[in-house]
């Protein structure tokens, strides 16, 4: 592994994160330039803790440039909501659904509780990374990405249910994508160096918010569910907020050059 490479391949992942975030989010807080490369900040942590901690580096460096974007991106979003609901203190007056942990809906007042409780499920999320077990099965693949989705719907359930209702269909809706997704991870899996269950599993949650955030961010055009449906937008935001869905797009376009590559490799 080029050590160069893999780090743009993690800034680069990254720089995706923040653009679909600038596009949801700045007609309700303006664009934050200081905020805006926090994403990046975070894969950068992340591609370090990967490549230089004896435990993952093995199997990390076995990864190609695909699977290490998708990697880092789930690794991502799973410490990114941990941080919003259990690390981080802001005003909460402007959401609609909390970032702040709740309890079933219900406030927790407690700043020791919730950083007790977010150091246990940080330290689960690089726990699971150490699940060793290889994975060859075209079937294995499907099982894997259909219950990461569930995973990823509990978290959001959790979060979201209290305050807009429990829906069973958008419940299923990231486990059937990355079902329907698997073959793309499967046919970039490389016999001599199988993919581990642990690393798949956040490959899974990196595809699935990519997938599922561009079509709610730039396809249907949903603005961001999470602020109060009364705040106030701003328009100059809105009129000008494309510049990041073509940032996007010239990621999307080098990410498929790239995949066509690996997997012709194979």
């Amino acid at each position: 592994m080029n050590f160069y490479i893999a780090l743009g391949v993690s800034i680069v992942s990254g720089l995706y994160t923040s653009l679909w975030g600038a596009f949801k989010d700045s007609p309700y807080e303006d664009f934050k330039s200081r905020t805006f490369p926090r994403s990046i900040y975070f894969h950068v942590v992340i591609f370090a803790v990967l490549y230089f901690v004896p435990i993952f580096k093995a199997n990390f460096s076995a990864l190609g440039w695909v699977q290490i974007f998708f990697l880092i991106m789930g690794l991502e979003r799973f410490l990114a909501e941990l941080y919003k609901g259990f690390f981080r203190t802001e005003d909460q007056d402007k959401y609609f659904v909390p970032s702040r942990i709740t309890f079933f809906g219900r406030y927790v007042a407690s700043d020791l509780l919730r950083y007790a409780v977010g150091t246990v499920l940080v330290l689960g999320v690089f726990a699971v990374l150490l699940i060793p077990a290889p994975v060859t099965s075209f079937w294995v693949f499907l099982l894997t990405a259909y219950i990461t989705g569930l995973l990823v719907s509990l978290g959001g359930a959790y979060k979201d249910a209290p305050f807009e209702g429990f829906k069973i269909l958008k419940f299923q809706r990231s486990g059937l994508v990355l079902a329907v997704c698997s073959p793309l991870f499967y046919f970039l899996n490389d016999s001599l160096h199988p993919i581990s269950l642990g690393f798949l599993v956040y490959m899974n949650g990196g595809l699935e918010r990519f997938v599922v955030e561009y079509y709610k961010t730039y396809i249907q055009r949903t603005m961001s569910g999470k602020f109060r449906p009364d705040l106030p937008r701003i328009q100059r935001c809105i009129d000008t907020r494309e510049k990041f869905h073509y940032g996007a797009l010239v990621i999307i376009v080098g990410l498929i050059v790239l995949y066509v590559f690996e997997v012709a490799d194979y």
